[in-house]
């Protein structure tokens, strides 16, 4: 008791060590309950069994959807914009009067050509006429001379004169052939006047009102070189894309495609391919494929965004997995399975792709519990807690 009374410093110092010490024991016990704690925690996973089932494989690609045909509609003649019968947007049948020039001098000008071919005729008809008489008086020459009734020189000049207007007769037919020329052409410019749709479609564009001034030459301006009209026909569409050289040999004409607009995100357009250009692109080493869409509603329009899925094949009995099961590393692709309560890390190669599910053409057997929920979580080796997910809905 003296002692504390004559060293209270001391007695002070010695009670914050062994507190201290409590505090220091207590936080190294805590921390090792706690990570004995996580050391054994169980990691949950969702998994799921590989589906086997045949899966179409499909070439996907993206592309414009383009009008089936696509005309800029010129004036053949020169003149001025009479009436135009059509505007943006408008429906057209096939030869239906869209424009019409100012076609008074084509009038005029098939008129004269008409009064020229008439009088071509008529000295055509007299100068029949004069071969009919001359041949007349050479036969009767030719039946007097032998009486001596006139002279060799009588027969001659009767002789002359019907080959001269044999040889006149001849270049009148040749005029009334250059008259019905000039008429046709007239008659032709007068028709040209009117422009008329080559085919069924809708007016995309008008360059041009009524009272502009056309001309045959379709350089003159640069209004002109784009036409009065622009007529686009949708009743059936193509699309255009571009097939890597790896992939040609599986495309071919006639094989079914998938198209999907973003105009109509729940709905496929199915068509087919129809052309494909047996040349590759220099630049990018892939052959244009053409796919052609019927269209009858006409819900698809030129210029639209679309999404092609050509069908190339079949593999029967491929094995397939959830799409979001496949972990990609740079260029290598892996899954988790569970294997004695364990994550384990599988390389594995893809295939095709059929929804939200994807082929898995080598590293499983098809038997495996594959990890789909939580595979973020776990590393190989990992300790799991795997329950079974409800399984891929088989797409028909």
């Amino acid at each position: 008791m003296n002692r504390l009374r004559l060293h209270p410093v001391a007695t002070v110092i010695a009670v914050l060590l062994l507190v201290l010490a409590g505090l220091v024991t207590f936080k190294l016990t805590s921390s090792g309950a706690k990570s004995d704690q996580r050391k054994g925690r169980l990691i949950t996973v969702g998994t799921i069994m590989p589906v086997r089932q045949d899966l179409d494989v499909r070439l996907e690609y993206t592309a414009d959807i383009s009008p089936n045909q696509t005309v800029n509609l010129f004036s053949r003649v020169d003149g001025y914009i009479a009436k135009m019968y059509v505007d943006r947007g408008d429906r057209v049948k096939p030869n239906q009067l869209l424009v019409e020039i100012d076609h008074t001098d084509y009038i005029h000008a098939v008129n004269r050509a008409k009064a020229n071919l008439a009088a071509a005729k008529a000295e055509v008809f007299r100068q029949e006429a004069n071969i009919r008489n001359a041949r007349l008086t050479l036969d009767r020459m030719k039946a007097l001379i032998k009486d001596q009734f006139v002279s060799q020189q009588d027969l001659d000049t009767a002789q002359v004169n019907y080959d001269v207007a044999a040889a006149q007769v001849e270049t009148y037919r040749a005029q009334v052939q250059q008259m019905e020329v000039a008429l046709q052409q007239a008659e032709t410019n007068l028709t040209y006047s009117f422009i008329r749709a080559p085919f069924a479609g809708y007016i995309a564009e008008r360059n041009l009102d009524q009272g502009a001034y056309v001309t045959g030459s379709t350089a003159s301006t640069s209004t002109m070189s784009r036409g009065i009209l622009s007529l686009h026909d949708i009743e059936t569409v193509r699309i255009l894309v571009e097939v890597v050289e790896k992939d040609i040999p599986l495309v071919k004409i006639g094989q079914q495609a998938e198209v999907r607009a973003e105009a109509y995100p729940d709905r496929i357009f199915t068509g087919q391919v129809t052309r494909t250009v047996q040349a590759l692109n220099k630049n990018t080493r892939a052959m244009t494929v053409e796919v052609d869409l019927p269209n009858k509603d006409q819900l698809l329009k030129g210029g639209m965004f679309a999404r092609v899925g050509i069908m190339v094949g079949v593999h029967r009995n491929a094995i397939q997995i959830p799409i979001d099961a496949v972990t990609r590393l740079e260029e290598n692709q892996y899954i988790y399975v569970v294997h004695d309560g364990k994550a384990r890390q599988v390389p594995v190669e893809l295939g095709g792709r059929a929804g939200n599910r994807i082929e898995i053409t080598k590293g499983l057997t098809g038997s495996e519990q594959v990890i789909v929920s939580g595979k973020d979580l776990v590393s190989d080796g990992t300790i799991v807690e795997a329950h079974s997910l409800e399984p891929v809905k088989r797409e028909s």
